[in-house]
């Protein structure tokens, strides 16, 4: 069988290096875009824009793409691609529905960044500020090259709304959640992953969703799976949610499940159990199914 080949492999560079040069200048990305439904509701209020390189490319998953174009300092280059392959292709399937679109803070106030690069691009294709959320993750600190809550608010005042991604992933989120008053925070899928079998986790959960309900910011759970995962967050008061159990990151998406399949409630008795955190009174796991 043959290995696969070395990251620190000269030739493997070179053709990463090449492959970056042609995705680039021929702008061959393929924007994918995972629904977010409101689960209480069961209907469909967005998506997230995700973004893939060309099919068997070396650079395919993201996590590639994205390493070589910061080795080879084109990540805002890179970025900007990114959004604008997005935006045209959510123009042509329409959906009707918010748009979340990831960006890295810290290039926001970066000398080349291009001002006014989304907004022009959006009224080219006719799509409303309004429908476009602005994911700023905590991975990137947000301050790491003096940018303020002001630059921020500068987008906010063209119309755009601001979600925090990945909050719990680092030390800085609820520093970040409180400097930007954010319309929406997404939390980590760590916390979500097996939250019915984790009665900490469901403790951090439910602490975000009461501070998300007082503040006035909606919250939105990354990552679930899982039937018990969707219930249990329900129960917690969690507004908003985004996972495989939901719909999959697709060129033409779709939800995995129908309103009535999200609506479907506990039984009173497990709310309260849940709610208490009294872990040894979960439900049996038939609930949490059809």
């Amino acid at each position: 069988m043959q290995s696969a080949p070395c990251k620190n492999d000269p030739q493997q560079q070179r053709a990463e290096r090449e492959e970056l040069e042609s995705i680039l200048s021929r702008e061959l990305l393929q924007p994918h875009f995972q629904p977010i439904l409101d689960l209480r509701h069961g209907r469909l209020i967005g998506h997230e824009a995700l973004i893939r390189g060309p099919q068997g490319s070396c650079l395919q998953m993201p996590s590639d793409l994205f390493r070589c174009a910061i080795e080879q300092g084109r990540q805002l280059e890179l970025e900007l691609l990114c959004r604008k392959c997005s935006l045209q292709a959510f123009a042509r399937f329409s959906p009707g529905r918010k748009l979340f679109l990831n960006v890295t803070a810290s290039l926001l106030s970066s000398p080349d960044h291009q001002h006014g690069f989304t907004a022009d691009l959006l009224r080219q294709l006719g799509i409303p500020i309004d429908m476009i959320v602005i994911e700023l993750s905590e991975q990137h600190p947000f301050d790491q090259h003096g940018l303020t809550r002001a630059a921020v608010e500068h987008y906010r005042n063209m119309g755009f709304q601001i979600a925090i991604d990945d909050l719990g992933a680092g030390y800085s989120g609820l520093k970040l959640w409180s400097e930007l008053q954010p319309e929406y925070v997404k939390i980590d899928q760590h916390f979500v992953r097996a939250l019915h079998q984790d009665p900490v986790k469901r403790e951090f959960v439910h602490s975000i969703s009461r501070i998300g309900r007082n503040l006035g910011c909606q919250v939105l759970a990354e990552g679930i799976e899982e039937m018990a995962e969707m219930r249990v967050l329900q129960t917690l008061g969690v507004e908003l949610g985004q996972g495989f159990l939901l719909g999959r990151p697709e060129v033409l998406p779709r939800p995995q499940l129908s309103p009535a399949q999200i609506r479907r409630p506990l039984p009173a008795r497990w709310q309260q159990s849940i709610q208490r955190g009294l872990h040894s009174l979960l439900p049996p796991r038939s609930w949490f199914g059809f």
